[in-house]
């Protein structure tokens, strides 16, 4: 008899729900569906989850948060010179991103588009990861300055909110058109950007 083992139980749970909101949106997400896709029965979600909602949150902070750090913010902190090293980070970003997202775009973006005025439990935890995305940003900017690639003058937390509106504005138009054209002129056009950035004479 096979032993049971809960905590794999909820992880299948977590992934079959991750994948039907990044295809179909929270709201277009069935729970009956997420249970034929794990291949559990209703007991087996209530066990782990009170509701829909609780499912979504946890979603959120186990599946969707992780993807954030590995595709964004680890990466980012391995930036020494923001103006060549952010564009070449760009350009690897096929490398680690699954290849949901080419179809289906970013998830915490969707989710925020979707939710972040339907229910302020998912706007909150959605407010707190972009703030981290955006932290690691500044971090960067700030270090740049230190270092000398970055002028002084510079709002490091401005630059860094830009910076994500942007992505995230690149991201989800690459969803739409699925043009590779749309994705270097973003990548192109950041560069220039970036490329203001610099002290004078660098």
């Amino acid at each position: 008899m096979a032993t049971r083992n809960p905590q794999q139980t909820r992880e299948r749970l977590l992934q079959s729900a991750f994948q039907e909101i990044h295809a179909h949106g929270f709201q277009g997400m069935r729970v009956d569906e997420v249970l034929h896709q794990s291949g559990l029965q209703k007991g087996a979600f209530y066990h782990h989850f009170g509701s829909k909602t609780e499912l979504g949150y946890a979603v959120l902070e186990e599946q969707i948060k992780p993807l954030v750090e590995s595709v964004w913010l680890e990466p980012l902190s391995e930036i020494e010179d923001p103006v060549q090293d952010l564009p070449r980070m760009l350009d690897n970003l096929g490398e680690r991103i699954p290849s949901s997202m080419r179809e289906h775009g970013c998830p915490l973006n969707n989710l925020a588009q979707e939710m972040a005025t339907q229910d302020d439990g998912f706007r909150e935890r959605i407010a707190r990861l972009i703030d981290q995305w955006i932290d690691a940003f500044s971090a960067v900017f700030e270090q740049g300055k230190i270092d000398g690639y970055i002028r002084d003058d510079i709002d490091n937390r401005a630059v860094a909110r830009f910076m994500v509106a942007i992505l995230e504005g690149c991201i989800g138009v690459f969803k739409v058109q699925h043009s590779p054209e749309q994705w270097s002129a973003c990548r192109s056009q950041i560069a220039a950007y970036l490329a203001t950035l610099r002290p004078k004479g660098h």
